[in-house]
């Protein structure tokens, strides 16, 4: 009994019903030992509430963990005689000095909330509003905490709006009290701790968990049970609460807000309404815009959501903007002026309204001016214990150094007061919302591509991916399946990828692959605006191997880009390599070992250096190769240092065609005087010499060479070879023209076989023409008419070995000068003017004797063939129109282009006339004609 520290009070006369504060704490045996002397605490919206409460207790060596996490219940006697009740959570206690009797303690009594900044944490939170996350941290808390859980409910019923579903939030390294705040903040959205029972009717009641109201609009706000407080001086024969002193102040704020943000989706940065003013007037002397006072704000970028809606969550656009604008005026026209009121009104409670009456300035105002609404409260209340006893627990409170302020006021003798900031009901509450203070500061950090399962590039139009950080704990996510921590395309919103080139259509694109590592920063700082940087490898990740080969540092002189094949093994790659004295690049495709290397080659290197392959390029494939160039194609060995030259340039070729031009015609000009036939590609051999000539046009002068034609060229100042294993083909629509300066040799080990539809015209200037044959006959036959062989001198036929035979189906005839031998069937008839001398050893004539003769047999066959061409007759000019030629078959035969004279080209058929079929590239609704020539 004697530790019972009521017992001694009741002793000393302060009985239950004299007390003007009463305590009572959930661990029962503290509310046998532990006495409220007084209590000092403030009271805001949005701040919850603090409250130091001095205790005393007969004993000194109660522990105090037995007071950490205890609910405790002040219930305050009004003027009424009522109990007004306010709780909360011992989360600091304090032992002070004892003087052997008495031993004071200090306690520190929060609001459930204040639990939320002994906890942080990093988790990722998707497709879900503001409100949305905050009930979701609020329900964990309720779940996981039973101290939490019997302290705090959570009322929505002040929320009249709706609100954003936001694809992405984040909590970085940060408090749940910071998170919370800041997602309220930035919604406009209130809280206030309120408590389940205002008024208890005897304070043995059981405690009650307090409130945590959120509220969004003025109107939700509730009245005071007493509705009115009067205005009057407190003195000690007063016998209800009054305010006693009431004073305005007005504070210089911004007159005008401007928020800007970038809006990706339509390439803008949008303004909203644009510059807002605010419509209150904040000075006599000056209007709002002279004043000049502008707030502008440029937020970080606007979410983008799903391109194609599937995560629900709300677009972005004007709308928030314009939000944002009114809850920062809101805000600023809230601080421009608040009221401060000393009262002794110990039911004021934050975040609810009053009228102030018989006020002698607000008297003549409207009603709606004398009505306030209780921003925050400071206060303090006192038990009234006996003088001496009062002044035992001053002095241990001295020999503690604990520090007790008091608010004054014109009654020495109160035991009570507060300090009330109230608001015009009528002026909008938000609260405070910086966004360049209110988030936890943002790092480069690093995650992890995730995507659907089976899949290994997972992207949406935009080539942004999905990422699971590395921060993300299952048990964080379990309120949405795991979302944030399931290694897939549900830990994220879609995030955008930094590339160092990003044109309309046009750029650099190396999509980051599920699974890799990737480098995460966050634009202006936000901790909701997540964008990959670049990307790292890591551990058993290791850097880019080329080739497959080595590591680093060994191939640390390599560098480049390598891909790697969809699903497979394959890749692609880009490699340079600055080894010295083997510097060279690669575009390489390990497909077929596709290859371009340039410089100075060398085997895949799996250490510092390799084995050389050569200099200059490879162009290589294991499978089919093309090379197409639709302007024309060079190939050439002719050198050009450094690249001194356009790249077109054949002035050596083309003077070496040039020359073998003139040496052609030379020749030709000489056939043609010694009466055989010319060549007749003289003229097209010109004309393609003209087409490798520059064009010299005023709109081509700045351009680098080009050819005329489409034409292809192959080119060496020393020799080219060609060869094959097996067959060679050469073709031609057109003539094919072989011209040396010096020899032209054909040798094979089997025949050398020439057909020619029309002739055969061989013509040797100088030594003369020479045909052997080193086994077999020499055959000459002229099968549809003669053969003439002339010689300016002698004519020699001999056979060294056998006879010569002249064999006639005619007759035979010699002749000579004025001489004829003439031999047929008539006979063999001689005509001379001359002597006919015969010399023999004998001469024998006998009758005549008829000789057989067998001819050769002759193919006796039309080789005439048929010759066609058209001339295409139109209104219009089509000169150069490509046509395309068909045979009976339907078979390709060749195409070209109309001549000058809209003429085609003659086209030789076969021995046999065939029906052929010209199609061109004209226009269906003109009258064409075909004539042929």
């Amino acid at each position: 009994m004697l530790n019972n520290i009521y017992f001694l009070l009741e002793k000393l006369g302060l009985t239950t019903q004299k007390r003007a504060l009463h305590a009572q704490f959930s661990n029962h045996t503290l509310n046998d030992h532990v006495f409220l002397q007084c209590i000092h605490g403030t009271h805001a919206i949005n701040d919850g509430v603090n409250l130091q409460l001095i205790c005393l207790s007969t004993q000194n060596n109660i522990a105090l963990k037995s007071f950490i996490g205890c609910r405790v219940a002040i219930d305050v006697v009004n003027d009424r005689s009522e109990l007004n009740r306010i709780s909360g959570i011992v989360t600091k206690a304090e032992v002070g000095a004892s003087d052997g009797a008495l031993t004071i303690y200090r306690l520190t009594v929060e609001d459930p909330t204040a639990l939320w900044k002994q906890r942080r944490n990093s988790r990722v939170f998707m497709n879900m509003s503001a409100l949305q996350v905050v009930e979701v941290i609020f329900n964990e808390w309720r779940d996981r905490s039973p101290l939490f859980a019997s302290s705090l409910t959570l009322e929505k019923s002040g929320l009249t709006k709706d609100y954003d579903v936001r694809p992405f939030i984040m909590q970085n390294n940060e408090r749940d009290i910071d998170i919370i705040q800041r997602l309220l903040a930035s919604e406009g959205v209130t809280s206030l701790i309120d408590e389940a029972q205002l008024k208890v009717s005897h304070f043995n009641e059981p405690i009650q968990p307090q409130k945590l109201r959120l509220i969004d609009d003025n109107t939700q706000y509730e009245s005071l049970e007493r509705r009115t407080i009067r205005f009057h001086r407190s003195s000690a024969v007063e016998t209800s609460d009054s305010i006693i002193n009431f004073t305005g102040q007005r504070s210089l704020q911004p007159t005008s807000v401007h928020i800007h943000r970038w809006q990706a989706d339509i390439l803008e940065t949008e303004e909203g309404a644009g510059n807002v003013q605010s419509k209150y007037q904040h000075s006599d002397q000056y209007d709002n815009a002279s004043l000049g006072l502008e707030q502008v704000w440029h937020f970080s970028p606007a979410w983008i959501p799903d391109l194609n809606g599937e995560d629900g969550a709300t677009p972005s656009g004007n709308s928030q903007i314009e939000r944002f604008n009114q809850n920062l005026s809101n805000y600023y026209d809230a601080q421009a002026k608040q009221f401060i009121a000393t009262s002794t009104v110990r039911d004021a409670q934050v975040g609810y309204h009053f009228e102030l009456d018989q006020h002698p300035t607000l008297e003549l105002k409207d009603v709606a001016d004398r009505q306030f609404l209780i921003i925050s409260k400071t206060f303090y209340h006192q038990n009234n214990l006996p003088k001496d006893l009062s002044n035992q627990v001053d002095t241990l409170l001295k020999q503690s150094h604990w520090q007790i302020s008091n608010i004054t006021t014109n009654n020495s003798e109160e035991r009570q007061a507060n300090q009330l900031i109230l608001q015009r009901r009528n002026i909008t509450v938000v609260p405070e919302y910086n966004p360049l203070t209110q988030r936890p500061v943002a790092h480069p950090m690093r995650a992890r591509v995730v995507g659907p399962s089976g899949d290994e590039i997972h992207v949406d139009e935009w080539g942004r991916i999905k990422v699971r950080f590395l921060f993300t704990r299952n048990e964080d996510h379990s309120h949405d399946g795991g979302a944030g921590a399931n290694d897939n395309d549900t830990d994220s919103a879609w995030v955008d990828v930094l590339t160092p080139w990003a044109g309309e259509g046009y750029g650099a694109r190396f999509l980051p692959r599920i699974g890799e590592l990737v480098v995460v920063d966050f634009f202006a700082g936000d901790i909701d605006r997540p964008f990959v940087v670049g990307r790292i490898h890591e551990g058993y990740r290791y850097p880019t191997k080329f080739d497959d080969k080595g590591k680093l540092p060994d191939t640390k002189k390599l560098a480049g880009i390598k891909s790697k094949e969809y699903q497979g093994s394959g890749y692609n790659q880009l490699r340079f390599d600055d080894t010295t004295n083997q510097i060279s690049s690669q575009l390489h495709s390990s497909h077929g070992a596709t290859q371009l290397n340039l410089g100075n080659l060398s085997h895949p290197k799996e250490t510092e250096t390799s084995e050389g392959r050569g200099e200059g390029f490879e162009l290589r494939t294991d499978q089919w190769g093309a090379v197409r160039a639709g302007q024309g194609l060079l190939l050439s060995t002719h050198a050009q240092d450094s690249a001194s030259g356009n790249h077109l340039d054949v002035s050596e070729t083309q003077s070496q065609l040039e020359s073998s031009l003139n040496n052609t015609k030379a020749l030709s000009e000489v056939a043609k005087h010694q009466q055989t036939d010319p060549l007749d590609n003289l003229e097209h051999l010109k004309s393609f010499v003209a087409a490798l000539e520059k064009d010299d046009t005023a709109q081509t002068k700045s351009q680098a060479d080009a050819f005329k034609q489409a034409l292809m060229i192959l080119a060496s100042p020393n020799s080219i070879a060609l060869s094959s294993n097996q067959d060679i083909h050469l073709s031609a629509d057109g003539q094919i023209s072989h011209s040396a300066s010096d020899s032209i040799n054909l040798s094979t080990q089997k025949s050398v076989v020439a057909h020619a539809q029309n002739k055969i015209s061989l013509f040797a200037a100088q030594e003369g023409a020479r045909l052997y044959a080193g086994k077999g006959k020499v055959e000459i036959q002229a099968q549809n008419d003669g053969a003439d062989l002339i010689a300016r001198k002698g004519v020699q036929i001999i056979s060294t070995e056998d006879r010569i035979e002249f064999i006639a189906n005619k007759k035979i005839v010699i002749l000579s000068d004025t001489s004829m031998l003439e031999v047929s069937g008539k006979g063999v008839l001689t005509t001379t003017p001359g002597l006919f001398e015969s010399k023999a050893g004998q001469h024998k004539f006998e009758s005549g004797q008829k000789i057989v003769t067998t001819l050769p047999n002759i193919p006796n066959s039309n080789l005439e063939g048929f010759n066609q061409g058209f001339n295409l007759i139109s209104d219009e000019q089509i000169k150069n129109l490509p046509f395309k030629l068909f045979n009976s078959k339907h078979s390709y035969q060749f195409n070209a282009n109309l001549d000058e004279e809209q003429q085609t080209q003659f086209v030789q058929t076969g021995t046999e006339a065939e029906k052929l079929e010209l199609k061109y590239s004209g226009d269906d609704d003109i009258n064409h004609q075909w004539k042929e020539e």
